[in-house]
């Protein structure tokens, strides 16, 4: 068996293998399920080397995490090009749900214990806020607006509707943001 740390910078090399493999494992076992242990059997190492390349359980969920988001996140960005206000909104709705529930391994995340779990962190992420405000088109210092669609569309992740109910609760959801209903919370 060759070595997989030769050669390159061997440090990003393990940290890009270990991360694949967390979420090769994570999709197919679930996030509850995924453990160092069996990274470290499936990845042919030791454990100390995956704490030394890519860190613990937590860090290494947060980089599948982050590095599965990416692609999803392009795939919106070039859905809602060149629209804007409540079109764009619209399209970033439904796109990001589409999106989010056909990825193997976000699906893990969106499960009802790791969704209701993970809320509040999500919740809490300037990161997030900013992304959200970006895809739909609203203002980033509008805090609540993006926290709305945010618990929306985790609403109709967790929930998920039959197509022509989407469509209306996809449109409740611009209405909440464009129409006042969401900026009408700022005022409480």
């Amino acid at each position: 068996m060759a070595d997989w740390l030769v050669g390159g910078d061997r440090r990003d090399a393990a940290r890009r293998r270990l991360v694949s493999q967390a979420a090769a494992l994570i999709a197919s076992r679930g996030l509850d399920a995924f453990s160092v242990e069996e990274l470290a059997a499936r990845a042919h190492c030791s454990r100390a080397t995956i704490y030394r390349h890519a860190g613990g359980r937590a860090q290494l969920i947060e980089a599948v995490l982050s590095a599965t988001a990416a692609p999803v996140l392009d795939s919106i960005r070039a859905a809602v090009a060149g629209t804007t206000g409540e079109e764009r909104a619209r399209i970033a709705i439904i796109a990001a749900v589409g999106a989010l529930r056909a990825d193997r391994v976000i699906r893990q995340f969106l499960r009802p214990g790791s969704l209701v779990a993970t809320t509040p962190t999500v919740l809490a992420s300037p990161t997030v806020s900013a992304v959200a405000a970006e895809l739909i088109g609203i203002d980033p210092d509008d805090v609540v607006a993006a926290r709305f669609a945010i618990r929306s569309v985790l609403t109709m992740l967790l929930w998920p509707a039959a197509p022509e109910e989407e469509t209306a609760l996809v449109d409740s959801i611009i209405a909440g943001i464009f129409r006042g209903g969401a900026s009408g919370a700022r005022e409480m």
